[in-house]
């Protein structure tokens, strides 16, 4: 396992606190849906529309149906996504926690 501890400055650690109160479903949506998937919706279907018809802005083909199922195909992924993430925070903080907790406690 990957060592967190310069990674996670205290500046760090209050903005996941502050991230974390907002809840989990916020950030899963936010980060996840709209910023990652969002962005690789955009992304993808752009290069897409590039390399098939030569053109970003082309409407050529079946459009509406490849941006609805862009649409729902980068939704779910980008929800996964935010889900992993914020499971990732969670436990990587709670090393930090533990391990500062650890270092407090003076017997």
């Amino acid at each position: 396992m990957k060592d967190t501890q310069k990674t996670w400055t205290p500046q760090r650690l209050a903005e996941w606190e502050q991230t974390r109160a907002r809840g989990k479903r916020r950030f899963v949506w936010t980060h996840g849906v709209l910023q990652w998937g969002g962005f690789m919706f955009v992304f993808s279907t752009m290069v897409y529309q590039h390399q098939v018809f030569g053109d970003i802005f082309s409407t050529q083909g079946n459009l509406p149906f490849r941006l609805i199922l862009g649409v729902l195909v980068w939704t779910f992924v980008g929800y996964l996504y935010g889900r992993s993430k914020w499971q990732r925070n969670e436990q990587e903080y709670a090393e930090q926690t533990k391990s500062r907790n650890k270092g407090t406690f003076v017997s």
